[in-house]
């Protein structure tokens, strides 16, 4: 049975009035010019909790899916020097800075529109992490089915996202333009958690672990913007394996 997601923003006090809402892929090409520059408490808490399970074991061919400006491609590239790695992206603005930014770190970046077949070989990588990417799929039974397809049977899978319940407050990636002050949020959708675990599973993978990460003192401290959310679920991740 298909199911029509809610598109966000919703009408909330924590957004400014009148959003601009544009594609994804125009969305990060104009924030692309940007996205390095801003504290972003969302990926400050990915960090903290997603980063250091990423760490617990050895890869060699991994896949950053969704890679946008390499923040995290560069930092796999740091802790496995020996792998292969390939960063695949939507908006050519994004990936542009990702190659300035790493013209040394022999990463393969790639074009890739992930609410389409997946343009990579089967059963390629042994590590495949797609961090903040999910709000902006559209057709989970294409993404997950892609990410099995290209995962080794071995491989761990990583998937991050926006807690659905700042969708329900609807809130969504968002920047401000800097030329004319307007903000602007690339097109989102609100996935359940079950939404998210179920399309995975019928897509022939294994849930192992699911985490939800509040925003707490520590994340306060580092982000001060933050406090508005506090106590309030911001991250998910879920690590998964072929079944």
């Amino acid at each position: 049975m298909s199911k029509t997601m809610p598109r966000v923003p919703f009408k909330t006090p924590y957004l400014p009035e009148n959003p601009k809402v544009v594609g994804v892929q125009e969305g990060y090409d104009l924030w692309s010019e940007i996205y390095d520059e801003e504290s972003n408490a969302l990926i400050m808490l990915e960090q903290m909790h997603l980063f250091p399970e990423l760490l617990k074991r050895r890869y060699e061919n991994i896949f950053d899916c969704g890679c946008g400006t390499g923040r995290l491609a560069i930092w796999l590239r740091q802790h496995f020097p020996g792998a292969t790695i390939t960063g695949a992206d939507f908006s050519e603005g994004m990936l542009s800075k990702a190659r300035q930014k790493s013209p040394d770190h022999n990463i393969n970046w790639r074009n890739a529109d992930l609410n389409k077949p997946f343009p990579f070989p089967d059963e390629q990588f042994d590590l495949v992490v797609s961090s903040l990417v999910i709000e902006h799929i559209s057709d989970l039974p294409n993404y997950f089915g892609g990410i099995r397809k290209v995962a080794r049977p071995d491989a761990d899978i990583f998937i991050s996202g926006l807690h659905p319940a700042m969708h329900l407050l609807g809130i969504t990636a968002r920047f401000k333009n800097s030329e004319n002050n307007a903000h602007i949020l690339p097109e989102s959708l609100c996935h359940s958690l079950s939404d998210v675990f179920n399309a995975a599973v019928a897509s022939g993978l294994r849930v192992s672990r699911i985490e939800e990460h509040y925003v707490d003192d520590r994340l306060i401290g580092q982000c001060a913007k933050a406090a508005r959310y506090e106590g309030m679920p911001l991250l998910f991740f879920m690590k998964m394996q072929r079944a």
